[in-house]
C-alpha cells in the first residue's frame, strides 16, 4: 500500500513537471564570460534547483558525518558499558552472616 501511494505521488508530481515544463517553454537567453545560451525556461529552473539541492546537501554533509562519527563513538560505548554490566552481574554476592 505504501509503495503505491508513493507511486502516486510520483505520478503527479511528474504530470505536474510536465505541465509545468509545457507552459513554460519560451526560451532564456542567459549571458556568462565566455558566452550565451539560449535555453527553455523550465529547463533553467530545474537546473537551479538541482545546483540548489546539490549545493545543500555538500553544505550539511559535514555536520552529518560529525554525527555520525559521534553516534559511532556513542554505540562503542554503551556495547563497553553493557559488556561491564554483564560481567558485574556474573559475579556472585559475599554474603556475611553476623552470629
Amino acid at each position: 500500500m505504501q509503495r503505491f501511494l508513493y507511486f502516486l505521488i510520483f505520478i503527479i508530481v511528474f504530470v505536474l513537471g510536465l505541465i509545468f515544463a509545457d507552459h513554460h517553454a519560451e526560451l532564456v537567453t542567459i549571458n556568462y564570460y565566455f558566452g550565451t545560451i539560449s535555453i527553455p525556461l523550465s529547463l533553467l529552473l530545474s537546473l537551479i534547483l538541482l545546483v540548489g539541492v546539490i549545493l545543500g546537501i555538500l553544505a550539511s554533509l559535514n555536520t552529518v558525518i560529525k554525527y555520525k562519527y559521534e553516534n559511532r563513538k556513542l554505540r562503542k560505548s554503551v556495547k563497553t558499558i553493557q559488556r561491564e554490566n554483564a560481567d558485574l552481574r556474573s559475579f556472585p554476592i559475599p554474603i556475611k552472616y553476623e552470629k
